[in-house]
C-alpha cells in the first residue's frame, strides 16, 4: 500500500514538473522548447552520422534502436519509464511505447525534436499581438515582386 502510494506521488510530481516546465516555457521569452528541439535534432543527426561512418567502415548499416541508445545514456531512467508505462497506463499504450523503443534512435529523437519545435512555433504564433502574419506563399510572392521591381529600376 505504501509503495503504491509512493509511486503515485512520484508520478504526480513528475507530471507537476512537466506542467510547470511547459507553463514557464509558454510564458517566457527564453523559448526553451526551441533549444530542446534543435538539440534533439542535432543529436539525431549525430547518431545518423555515426551509423553512416560505421557503414562506411564495416560495409554494414547497423541501426541503433532507441531502447539501446537510452540504455547506454541512462539505464535507471529507462527502467523507470518502462515500469511506469507497464503499471499505470493501458496495455495498448504500453505496447505502443515498447514498439517505439524498437525504432531507430535517430528517428525517435527527430520526432521528439520536431514536436518541441512545433510546440514552440504554436506558442510564438499565439503570443504575437495584432493580426497573424501573411502565409508563406504571399511573403514569397511579395519578395519576388519587389526583387523584380528593383531589377527593372537598376
Amino acid at each position: 500500500m505504501v509503495e503504491t502510494l509512493k509511486s503515485w506521488v512520484e508520478v504526480g510530481l513528475f507530471i507537476a514538473v512537466l506542467v510547470t516546465f511547459f507553463g514557464l516555457v509558454a510564458r517566457s521569452n527564453v523559448r526553451a522548447a526551441r533549444v530542446i528541439g534543435w538539440f534533439s535534432i542535432a543529436w539525431a543527426l549525430t547518431i545518423m552520422i555515426i551509423e553512416g561512418y560505421g557503414w562506411y567502415g564495416k560495409g554494414d548499416w547497423i541501426i541503433l534502436p532507441a531502447r539501446q541508445f537510452w540504455h547506454e545514456i541512462d539505464r535507471g531512467s529507462l527502467s523507470t519509464f518502462e515500469s511506469i508505462i507497464e503499471h499505470y497506463f493501458p496495455l495498448g499504450l504500453s505496447d505502443l511505447a515498447e514498439w517505439m523503443l524498437d525504432w531507430p534512435a535517430w528517428l525517435v529523437l527527430g520526432i521528439i525534436g520536431l514536436g518541441f519545435l512545433a510546440y514552440d512555433h504554436v506558442q510564438v504564433v499565439h503570443s504575437m499581438t495584432g493580426r497573424r502574419p501573411p502565409p508563406l506563399w504571399k511573403r514569397v510572392y511579395t519578395w519576388v515582386r519587389q526583387a523584380i521591381r528593383e531589377q527593372r529600376t537598376s
